[in-house]
């Protein structure tokens, strides 16, 4: 992961705090697209995944689905401590409507 700036706003710095979501990293199979495996994302690692995970200029918050490639994997792991990944299913950051 690059201290480099991103070129992108930073989150910590927008005029409105977190919406009321529920993040988290989920691990779908390749051979039948089942869920597979899910963790729980914090708020201020959602932060830290922007520099390794670029989100959509008007998602700042990652509330969208957005794929984790292979090779992003290990920071993501840095970032999240989950644990090496397994490397049989896609990955996908997601957030869901909190209770």
């Amino acid at each position: 992961m690059s201290s480099e700036p991103t070129g992108r706003p930073c989150p910590r710095r927008l005029p409105f705090t977190a919406p009321v979501a529920v993040w988290v990293l989920e691990g779908y199979s390749k051979a039948d697209e089942f869920l597979r495996t899910t963790f729980p994302v914090e708020p201020e690692q959602i932060l830290r995944l922007r520099d390794v995970i670029e989100p959509d200029p008007d998602d700042p918050w990652m509330l969208y689905c957005y794929a984790v490639p292979v090779e992003v994997r290990p920071a993501v792991d840095a970032i999240l401590r989950c644990g090496p990944p397994d490397p049989e299913p896609d990955y996908f950051t997601g957030a869901y409507a909190a209770e």
